[in-house]
């Protein structure tokens, strides 16, 4: 035993060796995509900013604008984007499963829906100090539902954020009328000094934004940092320069729309990825009913089948026992013993062996043996036949001796059942006729009937799954389940009508045995 654990040792540590080779080649061309993405998106964000910066900042595209109304349009166009993004995040968060994109979500409504408004009806340079201490809680408040974004509350959950965006904006409309004009304390508190650090704040949660985007190497949450980093960048860019008139500086809002443009893109993108998710989960979920379903179905189809040979096999015992117990002596006592065992036996099988224990079997068995085995029909016709007439129905018997096929004796024991019961149900009273022969290199068995015999042009229909005579009573299983029997044993069945005297011939083929070689199987247990 030491020997083959130190032999084995060298392969299994080549192979692990090889693994983490491969994972670690992986994880290398990851990283590397991942870097190139963020250089891209880098440098098209850089050269997009200050493309806008040195076309909006330029005097003729100032006075083709209408300086007097065109700060107030931008930047109603980005809060009208933003407003967008919050409608994504939300989606996202949803879609995804994560309450900081749901906090996210609660800074941009803040954002976009009462701090930029109030950028149009109040500017900076013209506000009171009502008005600035306001403006400043609602940045506050957006910097608090931000930083929370990165990492959120677990106790919060996905709603949290939206309370706290509620009671922030409460806050902030009530100083507009609260908060009294107190000189040098109202201008500290509403002075560049708390909005600078405000928006350095804004900063900071933005660039741990992009950071926790690089860890996850995410290049969509990548883009929403970096969004937000150009949001904030403006609103650095907005205290350093006046924006009130003669002459509103447009690089401000421009840029904002910049930042929510690319912030509306990142979330997009992760919607996309959410849905594709649940459309993937959708599908798996669908792919497993299905698998269920089918399943269930064989199960069906199988337990059917089951109860259909269990009710023939029983049909064919039921007031047999009376007969060896009053005729122990009997001529015929020891065959009709050994045709009741044999039934009993298959009967057995049927109840232990499932639909697919049964078709591993088959399949292990056609891999493992060379040539199928053989058996005697005689015995197992004359035995079926015995149990026929032990209940009293005519049945008569021409084969000759040692006639053999190949095959499992059982499984065509079952087949002539289901026929002589076909006949019990479809003919009832009539003489019943089964003989078997060689023919070539096939076996012939037939069970004719003196019935009605078949519809015309019905012939082949009969074989269907459930094809049924409404009168005569069933399942319309039999012979369907027959049919499917001798495909699998190599042979076939076939039903006919026949004439002289008219009746329904059902005929089984077989592979036969050469005749150089014995039977090896002689009753159907």
């Amino acid at each position: 035993m030491d020997e083959r654990c130190a032999g084995g040792a060298p392969g299994e540590g080549v192979l692990g060796v090889m693994a983490t080779g491969v994972t670690s080649a992986v994880g290398r061309l990851r990283r590397a995509r991942f870097t190139s993405r963020l250089a891209v998106d880098v440098g098209v964000l850089l050269a997009l900013c200050a493309g806008v910066a040195a076309l909006v900042g330029s005097p003729q595209v100032v006075e083709w604008l209408q300086q007097e109304t065109a700060a107030d349009i931008l930047t109603l166009v980005g809060a009208g984007i933003g407003a967008a993004a919050a409608i994504l995040a939300l989606v996202a968060s949803r879609l995804l499963g994560e309450a900081r994109l749901a906090w996210l979500a609660a800074a941009l409504v803040l954002y976009d829906l009462v701090v930029l408004p109030w950028g149009v009806s109040a500017p900076t340079g013209t506000a009171s100090s009502a008005t600035q201490v306001s403006r400043l809680l609602a940045y506050a408040t957006a910097l608090v539902l931000l930083v929370f974004a990165l990492r959120s509350p677990r106790r919060l959950g996905a709603w949290g954020g939206w309370v706290i965006m509620v009671g922030g904006a409460v806050l902030a409309v009530l100083a507009l009328f609260l908060v009294p004009d107190l000189g040098p304390v109202t201008r500290v508190v509403a002075g560049p000094v708390s909005a600078v650090v405000v928006v350095i704040g804004w900063i900071g949660a933005a660039v741990l934004a992009v950071v926790d985007a690089v860890r996850r190497q995410s290049t969509t949450r990548l883009r929403i940092g970096l969004g937000l980093v150009v949001v904030a960048g403006a609103q650095l860019y907005r205290l350093s320069t006046p924006m009130g008139p003669p002459v509103p500086d447009l690089v401000f809002p421009c840029l904002r729309i910049v930042g929510m443009a690319v912030l509306l893109v990142g979330l997009l993108q992760l919607v996309q990825r959410g849905l594709r998710s649940l459309q993937e989960e959708n599908f798996e979920q669908q792919e497993e009913l299905a698998a269920a379903a089918l399943h269930m179905e064989r199960a069906a189809v199988h337990t059917a089948e089951r109860n259909h040979e269990l009710r023939n096999g029983l049909a064919g015992l039921a007031g047999i026992t009376h007969l060896l117990s009053a005729e122990a002596d009997g001529p015929d006592h020891e065959r009709l013993r050994s045709a009741v065992l044999a039934e009993l036996g298959r009967l057995h099988t049927i109840l232990e062996r499932s639909a697919d224990a049964l078709q591993l079997e088959q399949d292990l068995a056609g891999d493992e043996a060379d040539e199928p085995a053989s058996y005697e029909v005689e015995p197992m016709l004359a035995g079926l036949v015995a149990l026929q007439r032990a209940r009293g129905r005519a049945v008569a018997l021409e084969v000759p001796d040692g006639l053999a096929a190949l095959g499992d004796s059982a499984v065509i024991a079952q087949v002539v059942t289901n026929l002589l019961a076909n006949c019990e149900r479809h003919a009832p009273g009539t003489p019943v006729t089964v003989t078997a022969f060689s023919e070539g290199d096939e076996v012939v068995i037939e069970v004719r009937d003196r019935g009605p015999g078949l519809p015309p042009g019905k012939e082949h229909e009969v074989l269907g799954r459930g094809v049924r005579d409404a009168g005569a009573g069933g399942s319309g299983l039999g012979l369907h389940i027959s049919s499917e029997l001798m495909e699998g044993q190599g042979g076939s069945l076939s039903l006919r009508t026949v004439d002289g005297p008219r009746g329904c011939a059902a005929t089984i083929t077989l592979p036969a045995v050469d005749a150089n070689r014995p039977a090896t199987d002689h009753v159907a247990q």
